[in-house]
């Protein structure tokens, strides 16, 4: 397939690229596009089909489920129950790191979740990116979009357009060239599904700098039982 790819410089004078993609997206493509983090391949939350696209496209594991990007905090009431234990530290967190390199586990609403985007769990990973581009496209889209690393797995983490176009042109829809993603690394996340928040993967935002906000102490799960549930996965 031909993929169309468009150098974005800035989101509000390229409105209508910006708007070119949220439409491939709503008809059910595959768009990638920068964040704070890195790269990611996105479909929209409500096109079960183009998710489970998204896993055919990069070759992932489909026991590896994909976490949800949202522009705004409100959105996060359309896909976690906010309401469930422990999750009353979620707006401390919401506020100091929103947006940012940080991703929420919470238990899903499973009316909202398609099935392929969970691999088999009751749980989701949700963030906000901290990029222009990416909340630009998730507005215009009016609903979250489930977006893993814009990689083929296995491969290094895409920090650069350059990397996205050699894994995945040809392959997808669209693909949104904006500048090298500033943090190059995954998310951290943190669970909170338990009486205790649990970190699943380190990543830019610190143990520490999470206790700062969290009455109960935070743990850790050691590297090789974290759970593969978030934005991105470091697929080297």
């Amino acid at each position: 397939m031909e993929t169309k790819i468009y150098k974005i410089t800035d989101p509000e004078k390229d409105r209508d690229k910006i708007a070119e993609a949220a439409e491939i997206l709503k008809n059910g493509g595959l768009v990638a596009f920068p964040t704070d983090t890195v790269y990611a391949v996105g479909a929209l939350l409500s096109q079960e089909k183009a998710i489970e696209r998204i896993f055919e496209v990069k070759n992932r594991p489909k026991d590896n489920p994909i976490g949800v990007l949202v522009g705004r905090d409100l959105d996060l009431h359309l896909v976690a129950d906010i309401t469930a234990p422990n999750t009353q530290i979620y707006s401390d967190l919401v506020e100091k790191f929103w947006p940012g390199p940080l991703t929420l586990v919470m238990p899903c609403l499973e009316f909202r979740i398609p099935a392929a985007a969970l691999a088999g769990r009751d749980t989701v990973g949700v963030r906000m990116p901290d990029n222009d581009i990416a909340r630009a496209l998730i507005t215009e889209c009016e609903e979250p979009i489930v977006a893993p690393s814009a990689n083929i797995s296995g491969h290094p983490s895409p920090t650069t357009g350059q990397h996205v176009i050699d894994d995945l042109n040809g392959k997808i829809d669209m693909i949104l060239v904006g500048d090298d993603c500033p943090v190059g690394i995954e998310s951290t996340i943190i669970d909170l599904t338990h009486d205790h928040p649990v970190i699943l993967r380190k990543g830019v935002v610190s143990k520490e700098e999470l206790q700062t906000v969290s009455p109960r102490k935070i743990l850790e799960v050691p590297e090789a039982d974290s759970s593969q549930t978030g934005e991105t996965m470091r697929e080297k």
